[in-house]
């Protein structure tokens, strides 16, 4: 079932067709397809499937701009754009840049202004980083950053493998970072579970990579189509042992992008997986994103030794504490395991070495935490109340801080960029000075237990939880500002 456009490219003679597909069969009857069609295309048909429930059916034919809108947000892949083209069109390649001998990369050539989605600005941002190995097993919410990995790379002399599972996934770009090339995945609450064992392997190993972890409600398999902040925690300590973490978190399509190339700086520069977590609601929003010139943003690559073979000890970390790289290929000797090792990577499992290697993981990332850790500020020098939030919380307190201004109560506004490492010495700062922290976030309670460790004793914290599945009510948000505001010490 579909309609059809057949459309003519100026100078060519080419010829493509664009069609709407609607798989019946797989249609659970969320009708997000007809909410969200912006020129009301579609409509909730009378029919029934073999499921029981109504597809959707094209009404409006003519007004459709094949935008794929509906393609983006259906949760089971039941509508989507074909493009039927009489020749594929591949992207020209420029001269192409060498990684360290392992393969050309070529440049993506997108730039300018685009009506992007959120995961598809998270794919972009890694390409643009240079990121050319993407594993992945398809899961909602993330999939739309699997699907535009697997269409852009192979005509960037990239790597798709869709894996049987998320473990293998995350074995898998593990892998390709030792073969020298930056890597990805990206899933949800479920599969970051079942990554969590190689995670920690990743963290041993001191292996690059990116993990974007698209949150939804959970435990289990919870709201599959909606979203969450519940996975703060499972950022930190998911794996099991001590080690060091970095987590970021966009509030939107624009931060998406941005960000997922500041998680492969600081996933060459420090060696480790580093995550990336948003939401569905993030994901899924379709915003103005900005691709800028390729020589425009900073590009970290990781620090290969210049040492001749004989002379490298893979875990040799000097003052920085951080151990020049070498990829498998190039002819250095190396032992890769998770066991406790040392500086040659061999398992040497006594107090002395453990001491010293796990050590150095936590510590490689405490001594750069000031160069790591992003905040965005506002007002706080006059508060007596800061409201600490992210991801796409930090959107919807901002009503309600301006709400509670206009009330006559003195409001700041912490927005955590960086969520792991923890931004403790600020926390401390800002809580020597002000009556009280309010604290909104999109679960029952996780971030706001850091932030009253850090707080505590100088002030009050006051959390604004929220189990998922929707947003936040800003009169919620106005209250608990009053509250602490006239709350007596």
């Amino acid at each position: 079932m579909g309609i059809v456009e057949k459309t003519q490219k100026k100078g060519t003679s080419k010829k493509e067709t664009r069609e709407i597909v609607i798989k019946k069969e797989r249609c659970k009857g969320c009708n997000f397809c007809v909410e969200y069609c912006p020129r009301d295309v579609l409509e909730v048909s009378e029919e029934f499937n073999e499921k029981g429930y109504h597809p959707p059916k094209i009404v409006n034919s003519d007004q459709c701009l094949f935008c794929g809108l509906c393609e983006r947000i259906c949760p089971d892949f039941a509508i989507y754009i074909k493009n039927n083209e009489t020749e594929p069109e591949k992207e020209e390649k420029p001269i192409s840049e060498t990684t360290h001998g392992l393969f050309n990369i070529v440049k993506s050539k997108y730039e300018g202004e685009f009506f992007m989605q959120g995961d598809i600005a998270c794919a972009e941002g890694a390409i643009y980083a240079g990121c050319r190995f993407f594993g992945g097993y398809p899961i909602t919410p993330a999939t739309e950053i699997a699907e535009r990995m697997a269409k852009r790379l192979p005509f960037l002399d990239g790597v798709f493998i869709q894996f049987e599972d998320e473990i293998a996934s995350m074995a898998g770009i593990l892998g390709a970072s030792w073969a020298g090339a930056k890597s990805m995945t990206a899933t949800s609450g479920p599969g970051i579970s079942l990554m969590n064992e190689n995670i920690g392997l990743g963290m041993m190993t001191e292996t690059p990579c990116v993990v974007v972890n698209v949150q939804r409600g959970s435990p289990s398999t919870g709201l599959p189509t909606s979203w969450g902040q519940a996975d703060m925690m499972q950022a930190k300590w998911g794996s099991h042992g001590d080690y060091g973490s970095i987590t970021l978190c966009p509030k939107s399509p624009q931060e998406f992008f941005d960000l997922t190339i500041v998680a492969f700086n600081y996933s060459e520069k420090y060696r480790l997986p580093v995550f990336i977590l948003t939401d569905a609601i993030v994901g899924h929003m379709i915003e103005k994103v900005i691709i800028p010139p390729p020589d425009k943003l900073e590009i970290i690559n990781r620090k290969y030794t210049k040492k001749r073979p004989q002379d490298y000890l893979p875990y040799e970390a000097e003052s920085n504490l951080i151990p020049d790289f070498a990829k498998a290929g190039d002819g250095y000797h190396y032992y890769v395991t998770g066991l406790t090792h040392d500086e040659r990577g061999y398992p040497i499992m006594t107090e002395e070495v453990q001491k010293e290697n796990v050590t150095r993981l936590v510590e490689k990332i405490n001594t750069y935490s000031d160069d790591i850790i992003i905040l965005e500020e506002r007002d706080i020098d006059k508060a007596d109340i800061v409201v600490i939030a992210y991801g796409i919380t930090s959107r919807t307190v901002i009503p309600a801080i301006e709400k509670a201004k206009k009330k006559g109560i003195k409001v700041g506004y912490l927005r955590l960029i960086t969520i792991w490492p923890f931004p403790e010495k600020r926390i401390n700062e800002i809580a020597r000075n002000i009556k009280g922290f309010v604290v909104v976030e999109m679960n029952l309670g996780q971030i706001v237990l850091e932030v009253e460790r850090c707080a505590a004793p100088y002030t009050s914290t006051k959390l604004v939880p929220h189990a998922g599945g929707g947003i936040h009510n800003i009169d919620d948000i106005v209250k608990a500002i009053e509250e602490l505001a006239h709350e007596k010490k």
